[in-house]
């Protein structure tokens, strides 16, 4: 599930979607933490394939002698330590997708191999003379510049140009500020119950700090933060000490430099769950700007998306309609 309320995510997650109903390799660039395998799996999700398996590959985590068994499978006896045959990841994803991730890391010489495969849909495993074929929707991603690993020579211009056919380029979460209130109640949701006393949310100061780190990590170093936060606190509502990151939120003040001003949070709105801290943030929106364009651009989200939230709370409670 990918949490957001960035109109810049929502149109990239229509864009998966419909991306989804080709067979086209999609390449999925960002920093890391992003949520790249999300996006992967919404792809699959999406697709005439969803029935079939998911298959995600690390490919930084293999080492170079066993590459090409982990990708094509080996027959039993192909090597020390093969002791009987194993399907490769291509078969086990057979009708479905399979997800390179990190395929930046790939070393050279197996490129042209991974490039031969993906370009005859065949493939033989080590050991073996058979050419199997193969069917599955490849699906990959990285965090590094291809485009710049193929100028140092690191990686190969044909084989970027065979998995780069649509391209998704998910933003850091320093990007998405507006979200990380909403994931950060979604992951406090996830690790409450793994504290004896029953957290409620975040004070004022917690969730300022929050909003104000740079998160090199993305949303994998949030949600670390939220679990760890979960596990010392011991009191209802988590403070910043057991965030850890007063060190990295709090700005010095420049001269001649306007300090960016503080998000105004109110304490209250920190239990709360995120339809109801979503619904306070709009309509505080509402109140302080009254019309609705200014209000969609200050919270980062479309016009349509805007109206079609206001229309539900008025259905809800009769609540009057922004100008």
């Amino acid at each position: 599930m990918i949490i957001t309320q960035s109109t810049k995510v929502e149109k990239l997650i229509q864009f998966a979607k419909r991306a989804a109903r080709s067979t086209a390799p999609v390449l999925l660039t960002g920093e890391s933490g992003t949520g790249k395998e999300l996006f992967a799996q919404l792809i699959h999700q999406s697709s005439p394939r969803s029935e079939h398996p998911f298959v995600p590959v690390n490919c930084a985590a293999i080492a170079e002698n066993l590459f090409e068994s982990e990708l094509f499978g080996h027959e039993k006896g192909a090597f020390s330590g093969a002791i009987m045959t194993r399907e490769g990841r291509f078969e086990v994803a057979r009708g479905g997708t399979l997800f390179l991730d990190e395929v930046g890391e790939i070393p050279l010489p197996l490129q042209s191999k991974l490039l031969r495969v993906l370009e005859s849909k065949t493939f033989e495993r080590v050991g073996s003379s058979q050419t199997l074929e193969h069917d599955v929707r490849i699906v990959a991603a990285t965090n590094r510049d291809l485009k710049l690993a193929v100028e140092e020579g690191e990686f190969r211009l044909d084989l970027l140009h065979r998995i780069n056919v649509l391209n998704i380029e998910i933003p850091p979460l320093r990007k998405r500020i507006s979200d990380i209130p909403l994931l950060a109640m979604h992951f406090l949701d996830l690790f409450r119950s793994e504290n004896q006393i029953r957290i409620e949310g975040f004070d004022s100061t917690a969730m300022k700090t929050l909003a104000k780190h740079d998160w090199p990590g993305n949303i994998r170093e949030l949600r670390n933060v939220i679990h760890r936060a979960c596990v010392l606190t011991d009191q209802p509502r988590i403070t910043a000490e057991y965030l850890g990151l007063e060190s990295s939120a709090v700005e010095q003040p420049v001269e001649g430099k306007t300090p960016p001003q503080e998000p105004n949070l109110p304490s209250q709105w920190l239990h709360m769950n995120l339809e109801e801290v979503e619904r306070k943030i709009i309509t505080a929106a509402i109140e302080a700007f009254g019309n609705r364009q200014v209000v969609a651009d200050k919270l980062g989200i479309s016009p349509r998306t805007l109206t079609n939230k206001i229309r539900r709370y008025r259905e809800a409670d009769s609540e009057p309609e922004a100008a």
